[in-house]
């Protein structure tokens, strides 16, 4: 039977990295009285001679696709900004931690000089050529996450040489002189990443991550230890599009969403939202389109129940009409687990190694990922949420030993 959508739900998943078919425009941002927020804690740093300092700021939302009948879906415009954000941050990323040069002079076999770009060269290239959306200046929070913030300050100094650059293929001068055009930019964008203070921040964001991944393996080992069939949902919850554009207090919003979870995660230990859930685990996030949002993972027992994807589906309606009252939107993630290369939820028995490994590591790894905007906006934060519905008194398995051994 074809599974249907209701009110509420969303047709494209939470973050959902979109196949863009980009533009050749080369613009600029405009908001070039921008301030990094790591530049305005050094200068705090150093006037108050202090070495490190929270970081705190502005707010704003994230990739976002949660329609019902009176709702549009992300536009075509907005899609491609949420990706530029996400392509900035990963090639940024891939030049700060490189070590070699990124353009070189090749000589040809017929004594000519020819320009060699490396795959993060040509990919720092291509997002310039693309160009960059005007809320990359009008959002304050864009330039929260050090990447994309490092990006842009980068493109924004040498806007006149990459313009060119995106437009000839090579600089005045030739071939020779854009090569140590090209490997200064490079240079730049590697000095801006090694600021002390931006290093401590991306410490800090990295090590919460792995800090909540064993949280996570140790509650999927700990439901396994207690059934050898579990049902594994993944559910993404949300807001409806605008919910918290240009708040006022982000601070407040926060707190309103958590008193949300707080009232949803009661619901599904007390059994009202779906039945026999042993434990769930999840993330707050915050994104630049679409705001606040949860991904969860909600573990059954497999050996009473099957019907993953109405059981997501049941979860999501309940976030969205009785936790938020309409307000609410939500993903059910098991309806396209077809499409998963690495399937990890579902129906999963102790002996399946390749669920079991999927589960452990594509499903915790994009749960429990860095989120540098909630990291940068809500320093020192807690963001990860866990619920243990399962009877503490009972001791041991019950049924048969398990006809493989169990390496949970």
């Amino acid at each position: 039977m074809e599974y249907e959508t209701c009110q509420g739900e969303s047709s494209h998943p939470f973050d959902q990295d979109w196949n863009i078919d980009w533009g050749w425009e080369a613009k600029q941002s405009s908001y070039d009285d921008d301030v990094p927020w790591w530049e305005v804690e050094e200068r705090l740093a150093r006037d108050e001679d202090l070495q490190q300092r929270d970081m705190q700021d502005y707010e704003r939302f994230f990739e976002e696709e949660m329609p019902d009948d009176q709702e549009e879906l992300l536009t075509e415009d907005g899609k491609q900004f949420t990706a530029h954000l996400r392509r900035a941050e990963a090639v940024i990323k891939g030049i700060s931690d490189s070590r070699k040069d990124h353009f070189e002079v090749v000589e040809k076999t017929n004594g000519k000089l020819k320009l060699f770009k490396s795959l993060h060269g040509k990919e720092f290239l291509k997002l310039v050529k693309k160009g960059c959306d005007d809320r990359c200046g009008q959002l304050h929070v864009v330039n929260q996450n050090p990447y994309v913030g490092i990006y842009h300050k980068v493109t924004r100094k040498w806007q006149y040489e990459l313009r060119k650059m995106v437009e000839y293929g090579v600089l005045e001068g030739g071939v020779a002189r854009t090569v140590l055009i090209m490997n200064t930019v490079m240079e730049d964008i590697k000095a801006e990443a090694s600021r002390p203070i931006i290093q401590d921040f991306l410490r800090r964001a990295d090590r919460a991550a792995k800090d909540r991944k064993e949280k996570a393996t140790s509650i999927i080992d700990q439901c396994f230890s207690e059934r050898a069939r579990l049902l594994v949902l993944r559910v993404d919850l949300g807001y409806r599009k605008g919910k918290f554009v240009e708040s006022e207090d982000f601070l407040q919003d926060m707190e309103m969403v958590k008193n949300e979870w707080r009232i949803m995660s009661d619901r599904i230990k007390s059994g009202k939202v779906i039945p026999n859930v042993m434990a769930v685990f999840g993330k707050l996030e915050y994104g630049v389109l679409a705001g606040f949002h949860y991904h969860l993972v909600l573990i059954m027992k497999g050996s009473d129940h099957r019907q993953d994807i109405n059981f997501a589906k049941m979860a999501g309606q309940y976030w969205y009409s009785e936790v938020t009252c309409g307000e609410g939107r939500y993903f059910n993630c098991n309806r396209i687990k077809h499409l998963y290369k690495e399937l990890g939820i579902g129906t999963i028995n102790y002996h399946e190694k390749n669920k079991v490994d999927a589960l452990k590591g594509v499903v915790i790894d994009y749960v429990v990922k860095s989120d540098y905007y909630m990291s940068a906006l809500l320093p020192a934060r807690k963001t990860f949420v866990q619920l243990s519905c399962t009877n503490k008194k009972q001791v041991g398995r019950r049924g048969r030993p398990r006809r493989y051994i169990s390496k949970v």
